[in-house]
């Protein structure tokens, strides 16, 4: 990357994630954090989600690395969620690589996936770590987020699918999806990509 595509993409990274950036959604998450024991976040993250073997993470662990990968897959509609499962696309390795370039960043991304995962009820609507729910409790979970009163759960949900977004459309891949057929391509693929990230809200 050039001075300008790295001031580019730290400018679309941290816009991204500025809803998880929040000096009340950090001390919410640190309260949560101390309340909860978690006994249940020791079993191993499973293989379908967690990182390859080969993978050297920078910057998430492998459990914030298979919390990523979980809600993307149920965030992003059923084309993309096609593509994440038979690892065409892997949102949560694009994250990783971009936030080792801008590790500032980081911190806000993996306190929230942690508070996704680990968070019980009543504070979210399950007993279970997120990535051990089925497809359709973790819907339920996206969406109880998605509608609450209550801020710090929209600004969860906000700021995931935010970076889910950002980091699946940015992949190649992506553009049998949104019909963008690249740089060099021809016009109006930002126009395309935009439309595409706002059927899937």
């Amino acid at each position: 990357m050039n001075g300008e595509e790295v001031a580019l993409t730290s400018h679309r990274v941290a816009r991204a994630l500025s809803a998880l950036d929040r000096r009340a959604f950090l001390r919410l998450v640190g309260a949560v954090t101390a309340a909860g024991s978690w006994p249940l976040g020791c079993r191993p993250v499973t293989s379908e989600l967690g990182p390859p073997p080969e993978a050297v993470l920078k910057q998430l662990t492998p459990r914030t690395y298979a919390v990523f990968q979980a809600a993307a897959g149920r965030l992003l509609g059923p084309g993309p969620a096609e593509l994440i499962q038979r690892g065409v696309v892997n949102p949560a390795q694009i994250a990783d690589a971009w936030l080792a370039r801008l590790p500032e960043l980081a911190p806000p991304l993996r306190a929230g996936l942690l508070v996704l995962e680990f968070t019980p009820f009543p504070l979210l609507r399950k007993l279970r770590p997120f990535t051990a729910l089925s497809p359709a409790a973790q819907d339920g979970v996206l969406a109880d987020l998605m509608h609450s009163s209550v801020d710090w759960k929209r600004t969860l949900f906000k700021g995931i699918k935010s970076f889910a977004c950002l980091t699946f459309y940015s992949a190649a891949p992506s553009r049998a999806i949104t019909r963008y057929p690249g740089p060099f391509g021809g016009r109006g693929g930002a126009g395309a990509i935009a439309q595409a990230m706002e059927e899937d809200d």
